[in-house]
């Protein structure tokens, strides 16, 4: 590719694709490795290349000044996407689709890539999470398995949720009542009686659309990690609650100063989850 048409293309993938800085020098990096196999010259560390990215990236600086820090997604927010959910002129099935993500990826602190499609018309079962996924425990817990995750383990890795009994909030019910209407158990968890399957995006689109009449433009800078960074916060805000390796764990953030979240046993997720629930309901 000639530098005309690499600085077509990453104008192109900036301003009409809207697609982050990070992520277009990531498309460079395989375009590079193409050239390279291929004993062709390459022109993606071109100067002018660089400076259009390098512009973006300070283009974005000032964006997140404007927007706004992300919020986290706290149990009182939580309950308030519940409450509005419920008033949705939904099917009670699509309901539980939205209600169910939101309260399975505030409590296992996922990643809604981890559980969701990426689009609405077509899932990878390598990655998405379908039902033969979750083992319903008889102690009334889950075993929730992310098949890819973003430190690559050749196994994935596993997920603990536990029943959570206040304030109508409770993963664990909210997926029984879902797996109750499921027909198949390598279908996708998420996905709505017509076949559609909910995503990333059309997630994080209902949830702004559902909060901003309670707290305004606030909601703009609600999206999925929100619901990730839910209970890590929490304990953070107490420090008496757990320690930064309880933190790390259960948000499965990987450290080499800290335990690995599969490395602890059942035994001690419960004992963290504990202090989880009493942090939340404080």
């Amino acid at each position: 590719m000639s530098i005309d048409q690499l600085c077509k293309f990453v104008s192109w993938a900036l301003l009409e694709r809207n697609l982050k800085p990070s992520t277009v020098k990531s498309y460079l990096s395989s375009l590079e490795f193409m050239h390279k196999i291929r004993n062709l010259e390459c022109n993606c560390k071109n100067f002018t290349v660089q400076s259009i990215i390098k512009g973006a990236e300070n283009l974005s600086m000032y964006n997140l000044i404007s927007v706004g820090t992300r919020r986290v997604m706290t149990l009182p927010l939580l309950k308030i996407v519940g409450h509005q959910i419920a008033k949705l002129n939904w099917s009670a099935h699509s309901k539980l689709i939205l209600w169910g993500a939101c309260t399975l990826a505030f409590f296992g602190s996922l990643r809604l890539g981890e559980i969701l499609a990426p689009t609405e018309n077509c899932f990878n079962p390598l990655e998405t999470l379908l039902w033969s996924d979750l083992k319903f425990r008889s102690d009334g817990s889950i075993l929730l398995h992310v098949k890819i995750d973003k430190s690559k383990n050749k196994t994935g890795s596993y997920v603990d949720i536990f029943s959570f009994d206040v304030k109508g909030c409770c993963p664990v019910k909210t997926l029984t009542s879902l797996q109750k209407l499921c027909e198949n158990s390598n279908d996708p968890v998420f996905v709505f009686k017509n076949g559609k399957l909910l995503t990333p995006k059309i997630m994080n689109n209902a949830i702004r659309l559902l909060l901003k009449p309670v707290i305004g433009e606030k909601a703009m800078q609600i999206s999925g990690h929100s619901f990730r960074a839910g209970i890590p916060s929490a304990l953070a805000s107490d420090p008496k609650a757990a320690k930064d390796s309880d933190i790390k764990a259960w948000g499965r953030w990987s450290s080499d100063s800290y335990l690995l979240y599969t490395r602890l046993k059942l035994n001690q997720k419960k004992i963290l989850f504990e202090k989880i629930v009493a942090v939340l309901i404080n």
